[in-house]
């Protein structure tokens, strides 16, 4: 069974043998492969057209020895159908691809713009309502053109939590967010598609909502904004969860703390469960590699120790 396979049963509402691995963005293909993206990001191109594709043609090649030496069940096609449409053609049925959306409700606002939205929240809700519906209707349209271009299930990102709180207030998310999201992710079930919710940030207060718009899992489960997987697996037993692996702590190379809290993830997310290892948002930029090699060889012991 390959990782795709287990990935596919998972999405299917099953529980494979073991849990299978991937990550939403894979950032250090020079260090870890050798595979320097910048003289391809760099070059001169006489259409932008023809710079995507060079772009996405160098990100597939990467895919394939992601999908080849380290297992990974699914790659990032991305938000643009374009993108999906190549990655798609180019890994052809050795991985899933995944689909992206990254608007079609409110999140975090920027530094910038957060004042602006908390007084609109209050003095101007009927505002926030008409661009929550532009943009619902919006990631609808796109998740069709997605489903189209051949992605086989799609991931959200959407960033709804500081360290320590929910972006808003609970009532205010169920008002401004929820209906919105529950249309989000009945159009993917529409397609026949599984959709995934990436969200950094402590959610506790909010997760309960999160859980009844139907979405079919939560990617991050982000220690940095205590969110413990166990306690999560425990209040929602079937959720498919994805990460919980500490990204701050991979940046120190430390290699029993990698080991522990790979140890801990796979035995409370984890096998036997619906679970996708992963870190607790994606392999970084500046990401010693020798960390994610700790991590997956610890991952693998787990399995091995498991049979």
């Amino acid at each position: 069974m390959t990782g795709k396979d287990r990935l596919q049963i998972l999405l299917d509402g099953g529980v494979p043998d073991h849990p299978p691995t991937w990550e939403l963005v894979f950032q250090i293909p020079g260090p870890f492969f050798g595979m320097d993206p910048t003289p391809v990001r760099s070059a001169d191109y006489a259409t932008q057209a023809d710079r995507n594709r060079a772009i996405w043609m160098h990100d597939a090649a990467v895919y394939h020895r992601l999908v080849d030496e380290l297992g990974w069940a699914a790659v990032r096609g991305g938000y643009d159908p374009d993108e999906v449409r190549t990655i798609k053609e180019q890994i052809g049925a050795k991985a899933l691809v995944a689909g992206y959306e990254g608007d079609g409700v409110f999140w975090m606002p920027t530094g910038r713009d957060i004042m602006d939205f908390a007084v609109r929240l209050y003095e101007r809700p009927d505002q926030l309502h008409t661009e929550a519906r532009a943009k619902c209707d919006r990631a609808k349209d796109l998740l069709k053109q997605l489903a189209d271009a051949g992605a086989d299930f799609f991931v959200v990102t959407y960033d709804f939590g500081f360290n320590d709180q929910p972006f808003i207030s609970p009532a205010h998310f169920g008002e401004f967010v929820v209906p919105y999201l529950t249309e989000i992710v009945q159009t993917a079930h529409d397609t026949g598609r599984k959709m995934l919710l990436h969200s950094d940030g402590c959610l506790t207060k909010i997760l309960a909502q999160i859980h009844a718009t139907g979405i079919d899992g939560y990617q991050s489960v982000d220690p940095q904004g205590q969110m413990d997987i166990k306690t999560v697996r425990h209040d929602y037993p079937d959720w498919l969860l994805m990460g919980n692996v500490e990204c701050s702590m991979l940046q120190d190379t430390d290699e029993g703390k990698i080991r522990q809290s790979v140890q801990y993830c796979m035995t409370h997310g984890g096998i036997g469960k619906r679970y996708i290892f992963s870190t607790s948002n994606c392999i970084f930029a500046g990401m010693p590699p020798e960390s994610y090699r700790v991590m997956l060889d610890e991952y693998r012991r787990c399995i091995e120790r498991d049979n």
